[in-house]
């Protein structure tokens, strides 16, 4: 019991930001892809992360956007899904 007290914090600290990934669409747009855990993370704070990174706003990229659910292990221990934000940014003008 004590390890898994011990896990948490550790496990909190290493999942509390949200890094936005850069990546270019195939006709040659900026896009960003965030992972954000459902443990520490709202999607608003997400697409709060997102907006940041497209100075002109985004879209989403729904082709690569989904929530990742993880299954009842029946250990007792939970974990919160992810969600997956890809943007596109708007250019300026």
């Amino acid at each position: 019991m004590k390890k898994i007290l011990f896990l948490v914090p550790l496990m909190m600290a290493a999942c509390a930001s949200v890094t936005p990934n850069q990546y270019t669409t195939q006709n040659g747009r900026m896009g960003y892809t965030l992972t954000c855990s459902e443990f520490n993370t709202t999607w608003e704070q997400c697409q709060s992360k997102a907006g940041a990174s497209c100075s002109h706003g985004y879209e989403v990229d729904k082709h690569l956007s989904f929530t990742e659910h993880f299954p009842d292990s029946g250990d007792g221990i939970y974990r919160p899904a992810n969600n997956h934000l890809a943007v596109i940014c708007k250019n300026s003008g």
